[in-house]
C-alpha cells in the first residue's frame, strides 16, 4: 500500500511498560505454511447473527473488515444503527475501491481448529459496490458506475497509521485486534489488556504483556495528530547499492516511512532521483495484466528501522539471490515523478517476506513498534 505522508522527525526511543497488563491470547493463522508468508496469513472469524466461519486475509497494509453487504445478516437494519455511516476502502496497490456502509457488529475470532478464542466489537464495511478505480488516488472521488461486487468481498485490515493512504476511515475503532471484549470466553476487565499484537510466523499474539514482549527491541512512534488514538508508521532508512550511492559520510541511507505489509509479497520503494540503480521489466504481481519496472538482479538493498545508527531491525538482501527475506520483486518510484504528478515522500513497503526474519510488535496503547528474531511459538506445529 503506497503512501504519500512525509516522514516525521526521529523520536527518543525509550521503553514501554507492561507491568499491569496480563491478558493475552494466541490466534494461530488459519493457513499453516511450511514456508511462512509464501501466501498472506489468514484468520478464521464469524460475525454476529451468522454461524458461518469465514477465512480471511489478515492485511497490515489496511484497516478494517470489509464484507459483501449481501453476506452480513440484518444489514439493512444495521445501516440504521447508531454510528453507522457511508464508507469506502481503497487498496492502493491494486487500485480497487469498495463502497458501502460501516455497520456495528461483534466479530468472533477462532483458532485453526475453529475453537473460539476472542471476540471484538467493531464497525465493518458492508460492500455494496466494488471495482477498479485508478483515479481515486488522485481525486478521492468514487468512480461513477461501480457495479455490485462481481465476487464475494472478504478482507480484514489490522494495520495502523494508514489514513493518509486514501483510507481516512481506517481508524483504530475499525481494527478487530485492537477492540477485544473477551478472550477464551472471559470478559476483559478494564486495565488488564495492553492493546496490540505480535506477528509470528504461524500466528498472531494479541495483548502485550511483560512475558511475551521480553527480548524485543523497541522504537517509539509519533502520535497521529489528525486521528487521536492512532500512531504514525515507523521510521526507517534505505540504502541501495552503497558502493555507488554514497557521500563524504559513507553510504546514503534515505530516511522514509516504513510499512510492513502482510498483504503483498513484493516491495515498493520511493527514492530520490539521485539514488542510482538499474531496473528490468516484469509482470506486476498486483496487476498481472500490466508490466512494471523492478530492481535488477544484483541490486543491494538494506532497510534499517528506525535508523542506521541504532537499528532495531536490518532487512538486507541482494536482489535475485532468493534469500528468504527477499521480496518477490522490488518496485521503485521517484520522489519527483514527471509533471504534473505531485512530488512524493520517500517510502518503503517491505512486503511480507520481512516477517520471515523478524517478529513484528505493535503497541497501540503506548505507541511503539518492536522487533525480535523469529520464531514466535504462537501457531507453530
Amino acid at each position: 500500500m503506497l503512501t504519500l505522508i512525509a516522514a516525521v522527525p526521529a523520536l527518543a526511543q525509550g521503553l514501554p511498560s507492561y507491568g499491569s497488563a496480563g491478558v493475552t491470547q494466541c490466534i494461530p493463522f488459519a493457513n499453516f505454511q511450511p514456508v511462512s508468508f509464501t501466501d498472506p496469513p489468514k484468520l478464521n472469524f464469524s460475525i454476529a447473527g451468522d454461524s458461518a466461519i469465514h477465512t480471511v486475509t489478515m492485511d497490515t497494509g489496511s484497516v478494517g473488515v470489509a464484507m459483501s453487504a449481501t453476506n452480513i445478516p440484518n444489514y439493512e437494519t444495521l445501516k440504521t444503527a447508531p454510528g453507522a455511516k457511508p464508507g469506502t476502502q481503497f487498496l492502493s496497490s491494486s487500485k480497487v475501491l469498495w463502497v458501502g456502509t460501516w455497520v456495528p457488529t461483534t466479530v468472533t475470532l477462532y483458532d485453526r481448529a475453529n475453537n473460539k478464542v476472542a471476540t471484538s466489537e467493531v464497525f465493518i464495511l458492508g460492500v455494496e459496490k466494488a471495482g477498479t478505480c485508478d483515479s481515486y488516488q488522485h481525486d478521492q472521488q468514487i468512480c461513477p458506475g461501480l457495479p455490485a461486487p462481481a465476487k464475494p468481498v472478504l478482507y480484514m485490515g489490522v494495520g495502523f497509521g494508514q489514513e493518509a493512504d486514501f483510507q481516512p476511515q481506517g481508524t483504530p475503532d475499525k481494527n478487530v485486534l485492537l477492540n477485544l471484549r473477551s478472550v477464551n470466553g472471559q470478559p476483559i476487565a478494564d486495565g488488564t489488556l495492553n492493546a496490540g499484537y505480535i506477528i509470528g510466523r504461524q500466528g498472531i499474539q494479541v495483548g502485550l504483556t511483560a512475558d511475551n514482549t521480553s527480548g524485543f527491541r523497541f522504537a517509539k512512534l509519533a502520535p497521529y495528530a489528525q486521528y487521536p488514538g492512532d500512531w504514525m508508521m515507523p521510521q526507517g532508512c534505505i540504502t541501495v547499492n552503497p558502493g555507488v550511492n554514497r557521500d563524504a559520510s559513507g553510504p546514503i541511507c534515505t530516511s522514509a516511512n516504513i510499512l510492513v505489509d502482510t498483504g503483498i509479497p513484493q516491495s515498493y520503494v520511493t527514492l530520490p532521483p539521485t539514488i542510482q540503480f538499474h531496473t528490468v521489466e516484469q509482470t506486476d504481481l498486483s496487476e498481472p495484466t500490466k508490466t512494471v519496472k523492478v530492481l535488477a538482479p544484483g541490486t543491494s538493498v538494506a532497510v534499517n528501522i528506525p535508523n542506521a545508527a541504532d537499528p532495531i531491525a536490518i532487512d538486507a538482501f541482494l536482489v535475485g539471490t532468493g534469500a528468504p527475506n527477499e521480496p518477490a520483486q522490488v518496485i521503485p518510484s521517484s520522489t519527483e515523478p514527471p509533471p504534473p504528478a505531485p512530488k512524493k515522500a520517500p517510502f518503503i513497503n517491505t512486503g511480507r517476506h520481512f516477517l520471515r526474519q523478524y517478529q513484528f510488535l505493535y503497541d497501540a496503547r503506548q505507541g511503539y513498534v518492536g522487533m525480535k528474531d523469529q520464531p514466535n511459538s504462537c501457531g507453530e506445529q
